[in-house]
């Protein structure tokens, strides 16, 4: 199954990585995610979807927002969880989980 290889993909950043249902699509739970911020390396729990959600092409979400970096974060309820996104489009569902992560990532640094 597809969903299988790109969980063990990311569980190579994310052990504790966790595909979770949420409307019948995919969402995966990456706890503690070691995150490039302002150069530093930090810690979050986060949660990507890596299909459209709520108007864009995939999605990233985190615990807490980091509003020096990203630009018009919201915050969202998925799951039970309050989540916060920056506003970051157009990274196509059809690459592989791990290069979504890694596009959702990159406006942090």
């Amino acid at each position: 199954m597809k969903q299988d290889e790109e969980i063990a993909k990311l569980r190579k950043v994310a052990p504790g990585a966790e595909l979770w249902d949420e409307a019948g699509g995919p969402l995966v739970y990456l706890p503690n995610l070691r995150i490039k911020h302002n150069g530093d390396q930090v810690i979050a729990n986060a949660l990507l979807s890596p299909r459209a959600h709520s108007s864009y092409t995939t999605r990233l979400f985190f615990d807490r927002p980091f509003p020096d970096k990203g630009q018009n974060w919201t915050v969202h309820n998925l799951m039970g969880r309050t989540w916060h996104a920056m506003s970051f489009n157009n990274v196509p569902e059809t690459l592989p989980w791990i290069e979504i992560l890694a596009n959702h990532l990159v406006p942090l640094r």
